[in-house]
This record gives structure tokens, C-alpha cells and sequence, in this order.
């Protein structure tokens, strides 16, 4: 009992006081309802995204506020790794890892636009994250890469420069980054699912759930998009998924890619494990992006009641601290969607309907 309390009694109460501070869903409906962008984003004002609203305010740039709310989002997994040591530490370091591996998905995006195709990427680069969250991409070098072994010899001090020479030959077979992108989410969870197996039996459990969950949601957001938007075969779209799902096993998947209708494979999940979400069960959607969106609402449902369940046992677990960053990456992901929306000046209707 000791070890728990020692751990997580300091963490645990300064996380649920940040999680009380969440925007509140009136101050969403607001954002969504006020008549301009500008409105909208004033309305950050008084509240932790204050830099948002300020960044804006004096740039007039949506984009540069967006990166606001990156370095935000990395910071929050900075700052908590001062106060945690041991595996919980190593743990939440593999997790910051995505923000990392986001920043280097879109530098490749910008060296393949820029040595392949020959397009300007000046713009887009002044948008990059530039500081290191654990290792230093060398982004410059990357850009400056004039072929793949120079893009290894930019990472080798990485684990990423092994990920780019493994796939290196797919990349030039497809004249796409697309194979280093999917080796990299794949490198993303393989290492944090190492992670948790180091971690105490309790929050190993916990930890093996939440990821599971999370690689549900991956792998059937991609099945939808291999199948439905790029046409690829079920053996193809079977080497890209993500083993390790926590209630959509590889069988389920192979099942529901040959299921005309793949909100099926959830429907027979939800009512055996997850009873109070049948609702959404209900709601007709036509069309392949329709489905997606649905699905992806109801993955997102079933995160929530994970979140809640963990959030309303014993409090000294990791459970906390994987409730407040998916929670907090729901906020930031909200009000980026609002705003992005605000900027094409979508109705109110259709912004909820992204949420």
C-alpha cells in the first residue's frame, strides 16, 4: 500500500484539481455559437488556453495558435515527468513519445513534398514543433536529406532511424512515407504496451486496458480507411493493423472488413460489455464517411466509460494519469475542431456533429 500511495497521493489530487478545470460544456456550446472566429477564440480568454486567444490576437494566425496548443499538450507530459521516477516515469515518457513521432510523421510529410515532388514547404515548416520532447530530430537535417540514407544518418541517434532503413524499400516501391508512418504508430504502441508490462500488476491491468482500447479505435479507424477510401485488400489492410486490441481481436477484424455494414463488429461488443452506449447503436449512417464518423464516436464512448470506471475506484493507480491526458486531449482536440470550424464558417450543426 506504501509504494501506490507514495507514488500517486501528490499526482492524483493535483490531476483531479486539473481535471475540474476542463472547459465546461456551456463554454463549448458558446464557442460553437458564437458568429465568428474571432468571437469563438475570444472566448479562451480567461481560461488555460489564454496563450491560444493571446497568440492569435497578435499573429491573426489560426495556425500559429494551433501550435500553441501543441506545445501545451507537450508540456503537460514534461512537466508531470518531474514529479513521477522508476516505470510509471518510463511509462509516461513512451506516452509523450506520440507528440514526438507526430512531429516526425509531418517533417517526412515536408522532406517527400520537398525532394520528391518539389514543391515549397517554407510555409508549412514555420508550423513544425522545433524543440525536442526526449530526442532531437535534426529537423533541419531532415529537410536538407537528399535520399533516405542521409534521412538515417539525420536520426541515428534516435530509435527512429532503424524504423526508416527497415522500410526504406517500400517507401521507394510506393513513392509514399506512407509504410514510415504506419511503422512508426506501430513502434508507438509496441514500446508502450513494453512499458507497461515493467509496470506493478495494478497498473499494468489498467494500463493494458486503456491501451488496448485505444488500438481498437486505431485499427478500426484505419479499416474503415483502407477499405472504404484506398481500396486495399484484407491482406494488405491485415499487415498494417495493430495486434493487441482489447475486445477487437485480428479474427474480429478480418470478420468486419468483409462485413458489408462494419458497425456490426461493434454492436454484439456493446451490448455484452458496454450496455449503457446501445443508444448509439440506433443512429443510421450512409456512406463511408458517415460510418466512420459514427464508429469513431462510439470508440470515443467507450474510452469515456473506461475513463469513468477507472476514475471512480481506488485512486492510487496510473489510471489518473491516463484519464487526465486523454481527457485533456479531448478538450484540445474540441476546440481546435470549433475553431478550424469557425474559419471556414461551418454551421452550427455541423460542428456538433464532429465533436
Amino acid at each position: 500500500m506504501a509504494g501506490p500511495l507514495k507514488q500517486y497521493a501528490f499526482i492524483n489530487a493535483k490531476l483531479r484539481a486539473r481535471i475540474s478545470k476542463i472547459l465546461p460544456d456551456e463554454l463549448i456550446n458558446q464557442m460553437i455559437r458564437a458568429r465568428t472566429l474571432t468571437e469563438s477564440i475570444q472566448l479562451l480568454k480567461n481560461t488555460p488556453f489564454a496563450l491560444v486567444e493571446a497568440t492569435y490576437s497578435r499573429t491573426g494566425d489560426l495556425k500559429m495558435a494551433e501550435l500553441e496548443l501543441f506545445k501545451q499538450e507537450v508540456n503537460l507530459y514534461l512537466e508531470l515527468e518531474n514529479h513521477l521516477k522508476g516505470e510509471v516515469l518510463n511509462f509516461v515518457r513512451a506516452l509523450a513519445s506520440r507528440y514526438e513521432i507526430d512531429t516526425l510523421k509531418n517533417v517526412l510529410r515536408l522532406w517527400f513534398d520537398h525532394s520528391v515532388r518539389g514543391r515549397s514547404i517554407e510555409e508549412p515548416l514555420s508550423y513544425l514543433y522545433h524543440s525536442a520532447i526526449h530526442y532531437d530530430l535534426h529537423i533541419d537535417k531532415i529537410i536538407k536529406a537528399r535520399d533516405i540514407k542521409d534521412l538515417q544518418a539525420a536520426l541515428k541517434e534516435t530509435p527512429y532511424s532503424s524504423l526508416i532503413s527497415r522500410n526504406a524499400e517500400q517507401v521507394r516501391e510506393k513513392m509514399s512515407i506512407f509504410p514510415f508512418e504506419i511503422a512508426l504508430d506501430h513502434f508507438f504502441y509496441q514500446q508502450l504496451l513494453e512499458r507497461a508490462e515493467k509496470l506493478q500488476p495494478a497498473d499494468h491491468k489498467i494500463t493494458k486496458r486503456f491501451i488496448g482500447v485505444e488500438i481498437d479505435m486505431q485499427n478500426i479507424n484505419w479499416l474503415i480507411r483502407f477499405k472504404d477510401f484506398y481500396n486495399l485488400s484484407l491482406e494488405e489492410t491485415l499487415k498494417y493493423i495493430i495486434p493487441q486490441g482489447y475486445n477487437i481481436a485480428m479474427d474480429k477484424i478480418e470478420q468486419a472488413y468483409n462485413s458489408p455494414n462494419i458497425t456490426d463488429i461493434l454492436s454484439e461488443l456493446i451490448r455484452k460489455k458496454y450496455g449503457a452506449l446501445s443508444t448509439f447503436l440506433t443512429s443510421q449512417s450512409s456512406g463511408s464517411y458517415a460510418r466512420l464518423i459514427l464508429i469513431e464516436r462510439i470508440l470515443e464512448q467507450i474510452m469515456l466509460y473506461e475513463i469513468r470506471h477507472v476514475m471512480a475506484g481506488y485512486p492510487f493507480t496510473i489510471g489518473i494519469i491516463l484519464a487526465y491526458f486523454i481527457l485533456k486531449g479531448n478538450e484540445i482536440k474540441k476546440i481546435m475542431t470549433i475553431l478550424n470550424a469557425k474559419l471556414y464558417k461551418l454551421p452550427e450543426e455541423r460542428i456538433k456533429a464532429n465533436l
